[in-house]
Order: C-alpha cells, then sequence, then structure tokens
C-alpha cells in the first residue's frame, strides 16, 4: 500500500493490489461535533451518500466499496484528471460540459466550494467526479451561492463564474422550505 497523501485533515492511501484508494479523515473538533449533533454527514458516509445522488443525475463517480464515519474506499478510475488531459488535448468541448455539469450538480441542491479541473478524471468522453466527501445538500452550507461562485472564479476564472451562475437556478421560497422541511411538505401535500 502506497501512501499518496498525508496531512492534518486526511490520508490517501492506494491499494496496488486491489486498485483501490482509501481515504481516511481527521476532522477538528468542531466538525467532529457538527457530525455528532447530526448538522453534518460524517466525511465517509457522506462520500457514499453523494455519489448515489450524483449518480441518480446520471452522473459519474469512482466506485465506493466501503464508507465509514472516518473512512471510504474506492474503486480506482484508470484515467488522468481534467487538468491532465486538457494539458495534453486543449479539447474545447471540455469547458461547456464542465460548466453543464456544475449547473446540474447546483440545480440539484448539492453544494461543493472545491471545482477545479483536478477534481475531475476523464476517460472514454466521461468526467467523473472526485472528493465528493466535501460535497453537501445540508441546510447548513455556509458561505451558500456567493461563496461557491467566488471559488469557481478562484479556480476556474471569471467565465466560468458567469455561466455557471446563468444556469443555477434560484429556488422559489416554497421549494427551499421544501428542501429544508421535506416531510412536512408531503402533509401539505396531501
Amino acid at each position: 500500500m502506497t501512501c499518496l497523501r498525508r496531512n492534518h485533515k486526511r490520508a490517501v492511501y492506494y491499494d496496488e493490489e486491489k486498485k483501490q484508494y482509501i481515504k481516511y479523515f481527521t476532522p477538528k473538533l468542531e466538525l467532529k461535533l457538527k457530525y455528532w449533533f447530526r448538522l453534518r454527514k460524517y466525511p465517509g458516509t457522506n462520500f457514499s451518500y453523494i455519489a448515489d445522488k450524483l449518480q441518480a443525475l446520471g452522473l459519474k463517480t469512482p466506485q465506493v466499496i466501503t464508507a465509514e464515519k472516518y473512512k471510504v474506499i474506492t474503486q480506482e478510475v484508470e484515467a488522468p484528471t481534467l487538468k491532465e488531459y486538457l494539458q495534453e488535448t486543449n479539447d474545447p468541448t471540455i469547458e461547456p460540459r464542465i460548466i453543464e455539469l456544475i449547473a446540474t450538480i447546483l440545480n440539484s441542491g448539492i453544494v461543493f466550494f472545491d471545482f477545479h479541473y483536478e477534481n475531475f478524471l476523464y476517460k472514454n468522453g466521461q468526467v467523473y467526479i472526485l472528493d465528493l466527501e466535501g460535497y453537501t445538500d445540508s441546510i447548513f452550507k455556509s458561505r451558500g451561492r456567493a461563496g461557491v461562485l467566488f471559488r469557481i472564479e478562484k479556480h476556474l476564472g471569471t467565465h466560468f463564474r458567469e455561466e455557471v451562475d446563468k444556469l443555477w437556478k434560484n429556488p422559489t421560497w416554497w421549494q427551499e422550505v421544501i428542501e429544508v422541511f421535506p416531510s412536512y411538505a408531503v402533509k401539505i401535500a396531501h
């Protein structure tokens, strides 16, 4: 097993025999309290939860083998990062596809603050989404829309920010209520 990255937040290992990635998470106390009070999902189980939601939208993610509170194991997708792919090909079709992909994710109610080309893989014309532990659909989203758009501009540029902002629909007040209180919304409908 090879250690690919290790810092105060996480450790990532690669199992050459099984062709799997193993991520261990070591969150700060503040985050652990949010997990314990169920204000956020544990990073390992959140990875699996978000993978299921994205796959239901028709988007590609690595296959989750195991998901525990502070650990996730995924099957390797043998593919270059989008950054590596673009350095070799300069494919003009990628930018509009990534803009549409990001807008699809955001319009589904999922938020992420670290969209950049190294968090995507490209294989056989398909884009795979990585680092799902950082995605959330919680009502307790810090920084909201402005924060997401700021980070998109920081990582991908002003054009990306503007195009994603155009495609990212603002929910109506009742859609926000349904998102916050889904069981209550079902009672109202009947």
